[in-house]
């Protein structure tokens, strides 16, 4: 099965991001997003039943431990777009769309 992306979707996809897309901008993400699809669909042929399901997993913990510190940087010398501490971005999605 192949999964073609539109230039119609690419579009709906940039509007609703709030991007502009030149025309061939817009082609070459509609056959970027095809190439993309086409290998997850590879991925859905590729046999993994010998694969060992019940693998040791102690390598897993063996890395750092998580610690919380606090950050050296503070929301305000990212953005001035900020209330009560929380960035304001503007709406991305058209209700009437």
């Amino acid at each position: 099965m192949t999964t073609k992306f539109t230039p119609e979707e690419v579009r709906k996809i940039a509007r609703l991001s709030s991007l502009d897309l030149t025309e061939k901008e817009t082609e070459v993400f509609a056959e970027q997003f095809s190439t993309i699809l086409e290998y997850f669909e590879l991925l859905k042929e590729v046999e993994i039943s010998d694969v060992n399901c019940d693998a040791d997993e102690n390598h897993l913990s063996n890395g750092r431990e998580d610690k919380v510190v606090k950050s050296p940087v503070s929301p305000e010398q990212f953005s001035p777009y900020l209330e009560k501490g929380f960035f304001k971005v503007p709406k991305v999605i058209d209700p009437d769309h």
